[in-house]
């Protein structure tokens, strides 16, 4: 799994234990891991061990460093291939991605767990979703505002 520091936000990859603390190897700040909600074993999460939110979301596991030096490299090669290397490598990048496994990835902290595998309620990303579970903003329709 892959997440971030609350305390000093350093971004780092750990392994989790049921019931045993998950240290910051930056600024030693722990944070604690629940014990149910999720099995390693069966590479399986309904809720998250760090921060108990039941809100989770699949996406590819796709490294956005790989992808931007793809364009990177196809823009730079325009000149001399009229174009072509855009939709050479854009469609590089597309069988790359969907080779990929998913991951999943939960709304509220974004911690990313690599090797669980999506369950039924995982969907795909929804901003709406994120903004409720991680900003507390609600959803009010303009007319009912009007007419209060």
């Amino acid at each position: 799994m892959r997440t971030q520091c609350r305390e000093c936000g350093l971004g780092f990859g750990a392994e989790v234990e049921r019931g045993q603390p998950l240290p910051c190897p930056n600024c030693q700040h722990a944070r604690e891991v629940a014990a149910d909600g999720w099995d390693a074993a069966a590479a399986k999460v309904d809720r998250c061990p760090l921060c108990g939110c039941d809100h989770l979301y699949r996406q590819r596991d796709f490294n956005r460093t790989l992808g931007c030096v793809l364009v990177i490299i196809g823009i730079l090669l325009v000149p001399w291939t009229y174009g072509l290397s855009l939709i050479v490598l854009s469609g590089v990048d597309l069988v790359i991605y969907y080779m990929l496994p998913f991951a999943v990835v939960c709304y509220r902290c974004d911690t990313v767990y690599r090797d669980a595998r999506p369950g039924p309620r995982q969907g795909e990303f929804d901003l709406l979703k994120h903004d409720v579970v991680k900003y507390g903003k609600t959803w009010v329709d303009k007319r009912e505002k009007r007419q209060a």
